[in-house]
Order: C-alpha cells, then structure tokens, then sequence
C-alpha cells in the first residue's frame, strides 16, 4: 500500500477517490489512485514548466488542446503522458452540432469524465468476460491563475448546472482545467487504414466496421461516446504485421477519448 505523503488530503469527488495538494505556485492538484505512486513526476513543474512542455509535447488529432508529452525523469524515470485542456462549459463545435438531438449533450467537467471513465473501466463484456481497455487517469491540474469569462469560452449557466450536480467539485469559471493520462502504445485507426495501405471502399469499410463495433461494446455495458471516431480507437499490430486479436478473435483495442463519454441513461434504453 502506498503511503498518502502529509501535505496530501484524500477527497472524494463523484464516487473517485483523490489525494489533493495546493501546489508551490497556489494550484490546485488532484492525484488518482493510478498517479499517486507518480506523485513527484507529476508536479507541475515536472511536465508543465514552458520551455520542458514546449520541447517534448506533440499536438494529438482532435478539435481539442491535446497532447502527447513526457515528465521530466526524476530519479531515473519518467513518464509518457497525455495532456488535454478540460472543455467543461464550452459550447460544442460546429462540427459537433448533431448531437442537438441528444438531450443534455455536453462536455465532462474533468470530475465528471474521470468518474465515468472508472465505471467503464469497471464494467466486463462479453460471453467470457473482458474489460475494455482506456486510459489510466492519473491527475486533474488545476493552475491558480484566473481568466477573465469571456476568454474562458465558458457560458456560466453551463458551470452553474455542473455544480449543482456536483457541488464538491468546486469548479470554477475563471480557472483552467487539465487532465492528465498514461499514454498508451499503439496507431488509431485511422493511422491503421494508413499503414495498411487502405483505399476507397476497403479503408471505408475498416474504418466503420472498428468504429461500429466499439460501440456496439459500449452500448452494451450501458454507454457511449457521443463524438465517436475512427481516431478514438487504438490498435495494435503483433511482431508478424498482424492486428492483434482477443481471445473471442474480435480486434483487441482501446478507447482513448472520454470527454464526451456518458452512461446511457435508464429512460432512453427502457424505450
């Protein structure tokens, strides 16, 4: 068991247990179970200091500020990461305006996404039962400084339903939130479509058949991603070239976007 170091206070938000510290420059940081054995390679300074972010960081696919970047090695190690600026209260881009229909459609706050992630990490599917394989979420950075509204892109009636839902979480307006995950190896699926020279009708026919499938997994463990994609899949190819499988022969993956992940609710698969 790991210890909890003195200056950390467990809380916990939304079902998650956390172990939070006010950072030297007044931040606020909130480790997960995952991050706490990474306590000091997750400082801020550690990943966020400019020109050390700036350096190491590659802009990731999506309409979001994500990216693929590495710790500072401390004691010899060092971590791959990913960093994504949370869009909590933001209204969704114009090229996300067809989930009108869907009720409520919304970004995760990061307490939110991080609650529901450990759900569906929770959850098994399948005849012989297996886990659909994500992310591990190890931190939730909050930096102290504070924007004016109108540079947030935030829209107050949004935070002030998150917080009533959820008022422990505190959010607030004015600040930045960042979510910190382990990177995981692998090509999306669209990057797949690319290596294995897939074209036309073939590299259409792969790209809606992974996606179809992943979310026909998720729906039947009682979610979905709402803005679900090709690049949100991850695979892998074993040392002969091929796709690695499971055991039930069905393409082995992960889900890597959670933003937009929700539970389906009750009265929608009561219908």
């Amino acid at each position: 068991m790991i210890a909890i170091p003195v200056h950390y206070t467990r809380r916990t938000i939304l079902g998650v247990p956390y172990f939070h510290t006010t950072t030297a420059e007044g931040g606020d940081l909130f480790l997960t179970e995952f991050g706490l054995p990474f306590a000091r390679e997750l400082q801020p300074e550690n990943w966020r200091e400019p020109e050390w972010f700036l350096a190491h960081r590659e802009k990731l696919r999506g309409t979001s500020t994500i990216y693929h970047s590495q710790t500072r090695p401390v004691q010899g190690r060092s971590l791959d990461i990913v960093v994504r600026y949370n869009r909590v209260g933001e209204n969704m881009p114009v090229e996300m305006q067809t989930l009108a229909e869907i009720p409520h459609a919304d970004f995760n706050s990061p307490f939110e996404e991080f609650a529901v992630l450990a759900d569906l990490r929770a959850a098994r599917c399948g005849v012989r039962p297996h886990y659909i394989p994500t992310k591990k979420p190890l931190a939730i950075f909050v930096p102290p400084d504070l924007l004016q509204i109108w540079e947030t892109g935030r829209l107050e009636s949004k935070i002030a339903a998150k917080l009533a839902r959820c008022p422990q979480s505190g959010l607030d307006i004015r600040r930045q939130y960042i979510v910190v995950y382990g990177w995981i190896d692998g090509l999306d699926a669209l990057q797949v479509a690319d290596h294995l020279q897939l074209a036309g009708t073939a590299r259409d026919q792969f790209l809606k058949s992974t996606t179809d499938f992943v979310v026909a997994e998720l729906a039947g463990l009682g979610f979905r991603v709402l803005d679900m994609k090709p690049a949100h899949v991850i695979l892998r190819f074993d040392a002969t070239g091929k796709l690695l499988r499971r055991h039930d022969g069905e393409l082995l993956y992960a889900l890597v976007d959670y933003e937009l992940l929700q539970k389906i609710p009750a009265s929608e698969t009561n219908r």
